[in-house]
């Protein structure tokens, strides 16, 4: 009998799992395993790597995780520790001689893949983005300097998988001896929901469909979203698909397959078009990390020049955190972020250039902090856009400096988002 373990990572969802699906096609008993790395679900350090608001919807997926794969009769374990550690010693006393997990693009988590595969039979498989790198029209050395380039090049020849369809059963002969801990177990200081939040926000598989039906079919908002997409203000103003694309409740080609659905049978325009446009963003940071390793989490970013100089002053950078600095579209988006965890797209551009252009602060501080505190939190997006914005990363031009009195008079002409976060 072939025993294997399945360790999720980003990958918290039963459908369209290319690594579960292998499993079950190649082994006759299958267990499942979580592992909450110490290095991020440790809220008890100074400066944590994950607040409160993430952890919560991360704990809520794979609360859902668990149910589904239970009720396919499967089972899963939740460990404290380092994957490294924990999962040869989970094999060894499961019996099992193979580990399948999907493949990730930042250094950390590579790297974590490299020791592993020294010490146990590591199968990697896709499934975190649309594309791998053998799909690519180019060497990953070759990676396009810019994204308008690679978009050109990847469009020219492009071909999506199909879904991999959801397992009707799950064979374990494992009986779980670990519980999901709870929030307040792992150090982290539950939250007030606030009625200002764009979206309440839950996590899992199942909350990741439904939205997506309720705001592409039910909303109708796909039709629309190039014009609504740099809003500040509701739920509908773009898909809010992020922070479970993030963590992998839903897969990018589960939406992009639901894009194409909408566009047979109703309307394929620019605003359909567009949250391609969006995924299509995703990847190439996808790549960018992949490309680049550790050199996206440095100061210098991916430039081949000297440092930015950056005033670094703690308490500039404390009041930017908080939202007191003396511009109000930048406060009422940085204590959005505190308390919800969430930030629009153009938010993000905003404050982001505030903190490096107006402040003269670093761009690397305020990627961490983002790091910190949104619900979707993804290491390629988040550090690649603040490269972006810090002159160390993708942009063609040296520097991307926002206006931020024009865009908060055309974003914001009535002030409604500012009065709402600064009342």
């Amino acid at each position: 009998m072939k025993k294997g373990i399945v360790w999720f990572r980003n990958n918290l969802r039963v459908p369209d799992n290319e690594a579960l699906t292998r499993a079950l096609r190649e082994c006759d008993d299958v267990l499942c395993v979580y592992i909450l790395d110490t290095r991020t679900w440790n809220a008890s350090v100074e400066a944590p790597r994950m607040g409160s608001v993430r952890a919560k919807f991360i704990l809520e997926s794979l609360h859902d995780l668990q149910g589904e794969i239970e009720e396919l009769g499967g089972s899963i374990e939740f460990v404290s520790g380092r994957a490294v550690d924990e999962i040869p010693s989970l094999m060894e006393s499961f019996g099992a001689d193979r580990c399948y997990a999907q493949k990730e693009d930042a250094w950390e988590e590579t790297e974590e893949e490299r020791l592993l595969s020294n010490r146990i039979n590591l199968i990697l498989t896709g499934g975190k983005g649309i594309w791998e790198e053998a799909d690519l029209p180019f060497a990953l050395n070759d990676l396009p300097a810019v994204f308008s380039s690679f978009r050109r090049k990847v469009e020219k020849k492009m071909q999506i998988r199909s879904v991999f369809q959801s397992p009707k059963s799950i064979v374990c002969s494992w009986n779980s001896t670990t519980e999901l801990p709870i929030l307040t177990s792992l150090s982290f200081e539950d939250y007030p929901k606030d009625e200002r939040a764009v979206l309440d926000f839950r996590g899992g598989a199942r909350e990741a469909k439904k939205w997506m039906n309720q705001w592409i079919w039910e909303r109708d908002c796909l039709k629309e979203y190039k014009e609504t997409r740099n809003g500040l203000v509701g739920a509908d103003y773009s898909s809010k698909l992020s922070p479970w694309l993030s963590i992998g409740c839903i897969s990018a080609v589960e939406v992009y397959w639901e894009i194409k659905k909408y566009e047979e049978e109703r309307v394929a325009n620019e605003s359909t078009y567009w949250l391609f446009f969006e995924l299509l963003w995703r990847e190439f940071f996808r790549f960018v990390a992949r490309r680049y390793g550790a050199g996206i989490f440095k100061r210098h970013g991916i430039k081949d020049a000297i440092e930015r100089a950056t005033l670094g002053d703690p308490k500039t950078f404390k009041r930017w955190k908080e939202g007191r600095t003396p511009n109000a579209f930048v406060n009422a988006n940085m204590i959005e972020l505190a308390t919800t965890g969430w930030m629009s797209n153009r938010g993000r551009q905003n404050v982001a250039s505030y903190l490096v252009h107006d402040l003269g602060q670093d761009w690397l501080s305020g990627a961490r902090h983002f790091e910190q505190h949104l619900i979707d939190y993804d290491p390629c997006s988040n550090y690649g856009n603040w490269m972006y914005l810090g002159g160390v990363g993708n942009d063609p031009r040296p520097n991307r400096a926002f206006n931020l009195e024009k865009q908060a008079e055309y974003y914001d002409p009535d002030e409604t988002f500012r009065k709402l976060w600064l009342a």
